[in-house]
């Protein structure tokens, strides 16, 4: 395709994308528009663990944590008479020093020991969101103060402000990936021992994939503060690290795309499983029923499709007969 022809259909694209995602709130219902946010939220956090996980190839099992740190820092600010913006930015600033904090142990811990430091990590977290009363407000919950603009409705404001990190980060990461940083973080996956003797520091990339991992997990929880409006430890809890990792391997672990798909399959299975009718003809999918539904999809995935869906437009036409050619001989 002619260069030029391209980059118009990808600017017609954007442009047309840009327009749906402007007029949605006129046309879509409240409860579609309520799941799409929340499509639009994962697929931020998710985005995050594409970053450390699939770029860097390091374990991560603190991204329900850092989640919550951004959702409760940020509402507890803007509570105290902090503007929205600030305090999300200030809470995912946080949640990234905490990103490289648990980073420190990657230096020398690996695999099962690293996943079990994070994973312990995470769980300090979410104690701590049951525990510190005067912040948290414990297993009683907090409240958000709804962000406010004159002329938008809170409902269409979050849509908004969630599509538009959205894109903001998908720009900036895919910018990433292709620049030095992008690169040496993939060489600390593939090349870890030899990195040293390419002058890249090893320790440096694991901190800072840890620290924007923790920051995208920070700013998507300050963002789903305002989705749902009310906060409590256990939305922080397991059954959300177990979803965020569903969500990254059926979509595809090192796609940034595979985020969004990833997001989507996880909210369009969790709303199946809470339907009438598979509720009523299956009743253990429903509450920790769907934990477990997910585990198995987690188990059948890295089986059968390690890849993720990402990868099947590549796959499908790997799998195309080629048409033959005559050697010159013929």
């Amino acid at each position: 395709m002619n260069p030029a022809v391209r980059y118009g259909a990808i600017g017609f694209g954007v442009l047309a994308l840009g327009a749906g995602v402007f007029f949605a709130p006129a046309y879509l219902n409240a409860y579609l528009m309520y799941l799409l946010t929340w499509i639009a939220i994962y697929a931020i956090a998710g985005t995050g663990l594409t970053v450390l996980m699939g770029w860097t190839g390091q374990i991560a099992l603190a991204h329900a944590g850092l989640f919550g740190v951004g959702a409760y820092a940020t509402a507890y600010l803007a509570g105290h008479g902090w503007p929205w913006p600030l305090a999300a930015l200030t809470s995912s600033t946080a949640s990234a020093g905490l990103g490289a904090l648990v980073g420190l142990p990657a230096a020398r811990l690996r695999g099962f020991y690293l996943a079990i430091a994070t994973l312990a990590f995470g769980e300090l977290l979410h104690q701590a969101f049951v525990q510190l009363t005067p912040l948290s407000r414990g297993p009683q919950g907090m409240a958000v103060v709804p962000i406010q603009l004159d002329g938008i409705d809170t409902p269409s404001l979050v849509w908004y402000l969630a599509m538009v990190i959205l894109a903001a980060v998908m720009v900036t990461l895919t910018a990433l990936g292709r620049s030095r940083i992008g690169r040496c973080l993939k060489a600390v996956r593939d090349i870890e021992p030899a990195t040293g003797s390419l002058g890249i520091s090893a320790m440096r990339y694991k901190l800072l994939a840890f620290a924007i991992s923790a920051f995208l997990a920070g700013l998507a929880g300050a963002v789903f503060g305002q989705l749902i409006t009310f906060l409590t430890p256990d939305l922080f809890d397991l059954p959300l690290l177990v979803i965020f990792l569903v969500q990254l391997f059926v979509g595809g672990v090192n796609r940034l795309s595979g985020a969004l798909i990833g997001a989507i399959f996880v909210i369009a299975v969790r709303e199946l499983l809470q339907s009438h009718v598979v509720s009523s003809l299956v009743p253990a999918l429903v509450g920790s029923g769907q934990t477990l539904a997910f585990g198995l999809t987690l188990i059948l995935v890295v089986r059968y499709l390690p890849s993720g869906l990402a990868s099947l437009p590549a796959r499908l036409r790997s799998r195309r007969p080629r048409p033959a050619t005559l050697s010159p001989m013929e």
